[in-house]
């Protein structure tokens, strides 16, 4: 298994994952061009499915581009497919690339059994996804970013991953005193709304493997967040729960990340 991130933050989201000979893209939220030029410099040349956990600008922006000219498919689920189809949001596709994939219904691609499931957030029918080899139960991977609070079906699903992919999005003192109007951030603060630095590290002290999960904050806001404060936050909490993790690292927003293998 191997796994990095190409952009993660408010601006825009988009990781890769290789698992059992399989190359997925998750999320889409950069152009076209930038997630083109990561997957080149990774010496990347094809993907077997682009994974969109919903429907918002920051996690769609390139997808189509990216569909057409690898000549892949995109997995979605129904009410957010009826969405893009709706408002035309990804461009021309030939329906073989159109790809439903139901909540809790694992989907099998080649060696890669790959199950999406439930996110709360204000977007059509959300989701997070959990990646695991056939043959190998202890190669998994999860990601879950845009959630207003973590339900107890996604912390089962983050459960035994040995990559986890969690929102960091935004420090609470920060989002009170920042310049959002008050609709906003109530939003963003909401059950539906994004995971803060706390909340993030309250749930990992719940899920991870001890000593062994590799963990990634993610979708940090540029407005309402620090990366330092980010990691700290979330360190700190971990500590304090005598938690420790085989790697934390805070996702980068403009630079692809180095590759990790396990």
């Amino acid at each position: 298994m191997q796994f990095f991130t190409i952009a993660s933050g408010s601006s825009g989201n988009a990781y890769f994952l290789e698992l059992a000979g399989q190359h997925f893209l998750i999320d889409a939220g950069v152009s076209g061009k930038r997630i083109e030029h990561a997957l080149q410099k990774k010496n990347i040349r094809g993907l077997n499915g682009i994974f969109i956990t919903h429907e918002h600008n920051d996690h769609i922006a390139g997808a189509g581009v990216i569909a057409r000219r690898f000549k892949t498919e995109i997995y979605a689920t129904p009410l957010t497919w009826r969405y893009f189809l709706r408002h035309k949001k990804l461009g021309a596709l030939n329906e073989e690339q159109i790809k439903i994939i139901e909540p809790d219904k694992p989907l099998l691609i080649g060696g890669a059994e790959v199950t999406a499931f439930d996110i709360p957030h204000d977007a059509s029918q959300p989701v997070g996804y959990s990646f695991r080899a056939v043959t190998n139960e202890s190669e998994k991977m999860v990601i879950a970013t845009d959630l207003g609070h973590a339900t107890e079906s996604v912390k089962e699903r983050l459960k035994n991953a040995r990559v986890l992919l969690i929102e960091s999005n935004h420090d609470p003192e920060m989002l009170e005193r920042g310049r959002y109007q008050r609709e906003l951030k109530t939003r963003v603060a909401g059950n539906r709304g994004h995971l803060s630095n706390a909340q993030a590290g309250m749930l990992l002290a719940e899920v991870v493997i001890p000593g062994k999960t590799h963990v990634f904050l993610a979708h940090l806001s540029e407005e309402n967040n620090t990366p330092m404060l980010a990691f700290d936050t979330v360190a700190r909490i971990l500590d304090g729960n005598n938690i420790t993790v085989g790697r934390l690292e805070v996702a980068e927003r403009n630079i692809p990340g180095e590759p990790v293998v396990c």
